[in-house]
């Protein structure tokens, strides 16, 4: 018994944002190695020294947990001001904005 045109055979499908067998897999491999204690300690030691690219961390966490969601993340309440105290190198004139 063929299929009509226009019509699977499982109507339905698979619900959305659903993920398959190798997805879930690869999501479950980055979180058991983030959660796990004594990579966490080895990871930041080496992370530490300076034997670690930050990146690695990064990729890490994003394929644990994902993405953070930027509308989650509070805004300072107060504005952060920095102030530049750079020298001037020798030989430059200072620009007045009048003219």
């Amino acid at each position: 018994m063929p299929f009509e045109p226009g019509q699977s055979g499982n109507p339905i499908g698979r619900p959305k944002g659903a993920c398959n067998k190798s997805s879930l897999a690869i999501r479950e491999w980055p979180t058991n190695i983030v959660e796990d204690s004594q990579v966490q300690a080895r990871l930041l030691a080496d992370a530490r020294a300076g034997r670690l690219h930050p990146s690695v961390l990064t990729v890490l966490i994003t394929y644990a947990y994902g993405r953070p969601n930027l509308r989650d993340v509070p805004e300072p309440e107060t504005p952060i001001t920095i102030e530049l105290n750079i020298p001037r190198p020798p030989g430059m004139r200072r620009r007045d904005s009048t003219g």
